[in-house]
């Protein structure tokens, strides 16, 4: 059977594998002082985007059944038979083989470690309970924070108590629990459908987001503290309060009001509050490239 790019690309979920290799670089880049460019740089890229693409696709093999049922993912390269589920693991195994590969050679054994859990955690626990308890969300967002902390590990291991590591793993966190909740009260019905075990009471959904909201107040105000300049501290303040109020606390609000009408607003606006939150954080790392260059 041919396997197409496009085949590849859905079963390893390029786009969202990508996102998942960019937390741990910037990660990586905030905290340390390595080159863009560097070998260092190009193996955490690279090894955390193979060990993305990886767990996708044997996610795919895992839950081809459940796929085939929803209308969101039916057409997946597994449940049309485009791709067995032999090939899908063994795509699934190259790109796992190609990430450690990359990591052991290039980086230190904590991060190459850390880069496994996320693997084995993600397939082992987050994928089983999907089908078993609504928990699964919570302990999801904890798995997918865990890539900030494998580029702090790639810095030092001092860096996995830097304030500014756990700010931005506690950001990941509660962000997560927002874009899921937009995400499956849009196709909760997708859901429901495929046996998937989830949240379906959205009293207690708005509860996890406004406890998260918390978390990322502290988490970005934490995070504006550490970084180089008083100005940029300054501006992020101001920023975190804004889009808290506009993309965090009125996008759960407008959620209480009707969850399937506003759920798509909740997705939206948590993309909005991503791109702000990292923007800040990407202007501190070049100011920070740009002064070391300048003292040289």
């Amino acid at each position: 059977m041919k396997i197409t790019i496009t085949d590849l690309k859905i079963l390893c979920k390029f786009s969202l594998a990508s996102g998942n290799a960019v937390i741990p670089f910037i990660s990586f880049l905030y905290l340390g002082e390595d080159n863009v460019f560097s070998l260092k740089s190009f193996s955490l890229l690279s090894g955390s985007l193979f060990m993305a693409m990886a767990s996708q696709a044997f996610n795919q093999v895992i839950e081809w059944k459940q796929d085939k049922l929803m209308t969101r993912t039916c057409n997946r390269p597994i449940p049309i038979q485009r791709l067995t589920r032999l090939q899908g693991g063994l795509i699934g195994f190259a790109f796992y083989a190609a990430s450690n590969v990359l990591m052991y050679n290039y980086l230190p054994t904590n991060a190459l470690a850390i880069n496994n859990l996320i693997f084995f955690s993600y397939l082992g626990i987050y994928t089983t309970l999907k089908t078993r308890s609504p928990m699964n969300t919570l302990i999801g967002a904890v798995i997918g924070a865990l890539p900030v902390v494998l580029g702090a590990a790639c810095v030092s291991n001092d860096s996995l108590y830097n304030l500014g590591m756990w700010g931005n793993f506690g950001f990941m966190f509660s962000w997560q629990i927002n874009h899921f909740y937009g995400i499956y009260w849009k196709y909760q019905k997708d859901y429901l459908r495929a046996g998937f075990k989830m949240v379906n009471d959205s009293a207690v959904a708005s509860r996890h987001m406004k406890m998260c909201l918390a978390i990322n107040g502290l988490s970005w105000f934490g995070t504006a503290s550490q970084h180089s300049q008083p100005e940029l501290k300054f501006i992020s303040c101001i920023s975190g309060l804004l889009s808290l109020y506009f993309w965090n606390y009125r996008a759960i609000k407008l959620f209480e009001v009707d969850p399937s009408k506003n759920a798509n607003y909740l997705k939206k606006a948590s993309y909005n509050f991503l791109l702000v939150y990292y923007s800040i954080i990407l202007m501190d790392i070049g100011i920070k490239r740009y002064q070391k260059q300048q003292n040289h």
